[in-house]
């Protein structure tokens, strides 16, 4: 199975210098040490331009020297992106241009000839046809999409996309091969492949996740993206050699994308466009609504008509245009959402980013300052009065909804039980004791009703590494078992049924 595979490294450009550190050690310095360990191994890397700046300012060349070293023994492919992390749908024309061409200049900059991009990452996949536009106009020849921008159906690997629109080629993330690596919920490479039988006849699979997933949001979890890497499984490759074998033997299809972002659920189309991206602007989130406010006076002041003359470029709306640039990164309107991110640390610093550009340009300060104030007075009302923590409590997974065992009918829970049960011999069997007693406890968690407190609901983690329906389980159907066959274990776990003639009236009803 070839496996092309895009980690993305990105870090604020006011990092704390010791988060930055920790993130190098753990994640950054791992992956470029396995990489050059196994000089099969391939991988496409994002990085942006404000986070390769910051790792020379800070003192973190080796892991710039790496990526080059590897960049030019073609072990790794650079793409294009945002500098500063923005959301590029979310800016207008203009500074989506100028985010991409600054991007182009500082990695250039620092990482020398081997950087010369073909392909394109918008930050948080998040993507419109304007997006697209731009990265055209810039030169690129593919983009990562999202696989729910190609609609509510999968994309086939068999054929070739290509925006109809701009000729751009679009290969889509594998959102379930992403997940199932990236939350950690196969530990092996052998596990990725039995988790995923019934898509081995993929030409090819596109993961995509986050660089820091590897060694810093999950300790040592890079051991399993190079045990994947250098399976006899998987042949890694990167998107521009995929794009070149399939230019010579693969049909193309035109598509046209939906606006998409990697966070997005099939049912985030069915009610209403705006939650395409509802995590950065919400219309429903006062905060956003003035955050949005104050970046759009920042936008409009810097780029008001009269600063289209250079000699009305002064040092001051040089200074001016440099904020901005930076003010207008992602973190602060993600950390706002309260869904369940939340960060008043974030939120201030970047509404204060915002006002300053307008300080500094000497252009609506009254008005900058009065929204400044809104958003600050707002995020802390919302965090005394208890907003936030209900919000988290109402979007994060499960939590204080009714039980599994109360919703799902008795036969319909007992069968899980079952197939949990399946799970963790066959995990005991395979002397993986760490995933046995997963599952061990996931059928707890159902039997106590604690499921509950799950941000991954129990059932949901089963249903995402295994992919079967009712109508296909691994296990045949509860009643169609013998009451003999049962474990004391399962039978403990049953609902409504406690005894062989109680299990009989139910096979005979």
């Amino acid at each position: 199975m070839k496996i092309a595979t895009l980690i993305h490294l990105y870090q604020p450009y006011n990092q704390q210098e010791d988060v930055l550190s920790r993130i190098i050690n753990e994640s950054y310095r791992p992956l470029m040490l396995g990489l050059k360990e196994n000089p099969k191994v391939k991988l496409t890397v994002n990085i942006t331009g404000t986070l390769t700046e910051l790792l020379v300012k800070k003192g973190f060349t080796d892991v710039v020297t790496d990526l080059h070293l590897l960049a030019s023994r073609k072990q790794v492919e650079l793409t294009g992106s945002a500098m500063y992390h923005t959301i590029l749908p979310l800016l207008p024309k203009y500074e989506i241009n100028r985010q991409i061409t600054i991007n182009n200049t500082i990695n250039k900059r620092y990482l020398g000839e081997v950087f010369s991009p073909s392909g394109f990452f918008s930050p948080e996949l998040a993507i419109n046809a304007l997006v697209l536009r731009e990265a055209v106009s810039q030169g690129f020849v593919w983009i990562a999409a999202p696989e729910l921008s190609y609609g509510a159906t999968l994309p086939s690997t068999t054929v070739l996309h290509k925006d109809e629109k701009t000729g751009l080629f679009v290969f889509f993330r594998n959102k379930r091969v992403s997940s199932l690596i990236l939350s950690a919920a196969v530990r092996d490479a052998q596990q990725l492949w039995q988790e995923t039988n019934d898509i081995h006849k993929s030409n090819y699979w596109f993961v995509v996740m986050d660089a820091e997933t590897f060694g810093h949001h999950r300790i040592g979890h890079e051991k399993l993206l190079f045990e994947i890497l250098t399976s006899p499984n998987f042949e890694p490759i990167t998107i521009s050699e995929l794009l070149k074998e399939m230019t010579a033997t693969a049909k193309v299809e035109n598509v046209i994308l939906r606006p998409c972002t990697w966070t997005n659920q099939e049912q985030d189309f069915w009610v209403s466009s705006n939650k395409t991206y509802i995590l950065w602007k919400d219309p429903t989130n006062l905060i956003h609504k003035f955050q949005w406010q104050l970046a759009n006076l920042a936008m409009k002041s810097v780029n008001a008509p009269e600063y289209k003359n250079p000699s009305k470029q002064t040092y001051s709306w040089r200074k001016a245009r440099k904020q901005l640039d930076i003010a207008l990164a992602s973190d602060q309107f993600w950390w706002a959402s309260a869904k369940p991110w939340w960060s008043l640390e974030m939120i201030e610093s970047g509404a204060y980013a915002l006002k300053q550009v307008l300080v500094t340009l000497d252009a609506s300060v009254a008005a900058a300052e009065t929204l400044y104030r809104n958003i600050i007075d707002k995020a802390f009302y919302w965090q005394r009065s208890g907003y936030v923590r209900r919000k988290h409590l109402a979007t994060s997974g499960t939590y204080l909804k009714a039980p599994f065992k109360e919703r799902a009918p008795a036969e319909w829970f007992n069968q899980v039980v079952l197939e949990f049960e399946f799970e963790m011999n066959a995990a005991v069997a395979k002397q993986d004791f760490e995933r046995a007693i997963k599952w061990r406890d996931a059928l707890l968690k159902i039997k106590q009703g604690t499921d509950i407190y799950d941000v991954l609901h129990v059932v949901d983690e089963l249903w995402l590494g295994r992919n079967v329906t009712w109508a296909t389980p691994l296990v045949k159907p509860f009643l169609q078992h013998e009451w003999e066959e049962f474990s004391d274990f399962a039978k403990s776990c049953f609902r409504d049924v406690k005894s062989k003639e109680e299990f009989e009236r139910w096979k005979g009803r």
